[in-house]
């Protein structure tokens, strides 16, 4: 088997190519891995990859073609792989996990450490279960010098079993919120899971952020561990309508950070650069923070058509949660834009208290006299009798019919919110 993990890496390196687990993404030169679930079996489109030209297809399938290699489990042989990758890997691993924003500090961290000359590897979009995490090790630059992952856990014991996989060095805490207790038994439940990723027998140091209970949580973590919080750093920022700014001492040196993003984004450089600066003591502060190096997040502007007139989607449809969501609503509502839409796809996970956080957000589109806004979803359906100035959906589909009929009123609208409530395939139906 050592000898197929090598003609893997080969391949990867020659071809450049990809491992997938799909085959409607597989381009020419691509790894094949058919991976089977509750109900469907991936080998068995191994035809289909061979058709696209995959260099290899790894399946549960006996067959005699030349590009097809057979595994009895395809889920053993990929556990296997990642242990022989993450084996051979000569570079640090750093892993980011926390409620909010791990793949904004993801993409800053990367993008920061690449600006340095820092040749890093970034697992992808915001794949951050086991599944993910496998699929982002199977794909990394073994050359990289840096390799950065999220990890994100929705239940109790899955934080030690990415750890165990992944055995990061470095390991940052973005922050802990109690609007994501899901599965979790309360809020402490929850903190001890996501301090598991400190569990790494690799561990050379790590960063939390955490604005909560200090005794508590310094209990909980070792001598490599430091804790900030970064609620204490907003009396230092001074702003203006134009910029924010924050000073702040950090091992006896002063340190300016500015930006016209707002302060969201301040406290994100912040946390970043003292994370960076305890395994890269030599960066040059020179080239660290300038504004192209502060990602906002995954939101991406597609401009396309409905019709015939011209739209600008903003779409962040790929995850919310109340932090991100209200963050996010308020930063479009103030944009000097006009013809603004908002719509909202509700909040998994919340347990008992999504109700709480769902009526929330209405509560803030009625603060911030929002007037064209959807809400999809079964959690904010529920609202629909007692806030009947708006409009509520169960699923994505009405709502494509609703930007048809009032698109003559519509330029630029905002989309958010779980991956469960598939918006974006309200965005893909106008795409051209």
């Amino acid at each position: 088997m050592l000898k197929t993990y090598k003609i893997i890496e080969d391949l990867k390196s020659k071809y450049k190519s990809d491992i997938v687990f799909d085959t409607r993404l597989i381009k020419k030169n691509d790894i094949f891995i058919g991976l089977k679930t509750k109900n469907n079996d991936g080998s068995l489109y191994f035809n289909e990859a061979i058709k696209k030209k995959a260099a290899l297809v790894i399946v549960n399938i006996n067959n005699t073609h030349p590009k097809l290699l057979h595994v009895k489990d395809t889920h053993l042989f990929i556990k296997k792989f990642c242990k022989f990758i993450l084996d051979s890997y000569k570079g640090k691993i750093i892993a980011v996990t926390g409620s909010v924003g791990k793949t904004t500090f993801k993409e800053n961290i990367f993008h920061i450490l690449k600006n340095n000359n820092i040749s890093t590897y970034r697992s992808y979009k915001n794949f951050n279960n086991i599944q993910g995490l496998q699929f982002s090790i199977m794909n990394m630059n073994l050359k990289s010098k840096y390799s950065i992952f999220e990890l994100g856990i929705n239940n109790p014991k899955e934080m030690l079993k990415l750890v165990n996989t992944l055995q990061p060095h470095y390991c940052l805490v973005t922050g802990v919120e109690n609007s994501h207790i899901g599965n979790f038994k309360n809020f402490r439940h929850l903190v001890d899971n996501k301090l598991k990723i400190f569990k790494s027998k690799r561990l050379i140091s790590g960063l939390v952020n955490y604005n909560y209970e200090p005794h508590y949580i310094n209990k909980k973590l070792n001598q490599k561990v430091d804790v900030i919080n970064s609620e204490n750093l907003k009396k230092f920022i001074i702003s203006n309508k134009k910029i924010y700014k924050v000073n702040f001492i950090y091992n006896n040196r002063k340190y300016s950070i500015e930006s016209s993003r707002g302060e969201f984004y301040i406290n994100i450089a912040i946390i970043s650069f003292l994370f960076i600066k305890k395994f890269i003591k030599t960066i040059k502060f020179k080239n660290f923070f300038y504004h192209e190096s502060i990602i906002e997040s995954r939101g991406k502007e597609v401009l396309t058509y409905i019709g015939s007139k011209k739209i600008k989607f903003y779409d962040h449809s790929y995850n919310a949660s109340p932090y991100s969501l209200n963050k996010q609503i308020l930063f479009f509502s103030k944009r000097n834009i006009k013809q603004k839409a908002y719509i909202l796809g509700s909040m998994k996970e919340l347990g008992d208290q999504s109700e709480f956080f769902h009526m929330q957000i209405i509560e803030l589109a009625i603060k911030l006299n929002l007037r064209k806004i959807i809400f999809i979803g079964d959690e904010f359906y529920k609202f629909k009798k007692k806030f009947d100035k708006f409009i509520f959906y169960k699923n994505y589909m009405p709502a494509i019919n609703y930007l048809n009929t009032e698109i003559n009123n519509i330029k630029n609208i905002f989309v958010m919110g779980s991956r469960l409530n598939k918006l974006d395939k309200i965005i893909k139906q106008y795409v051209r």
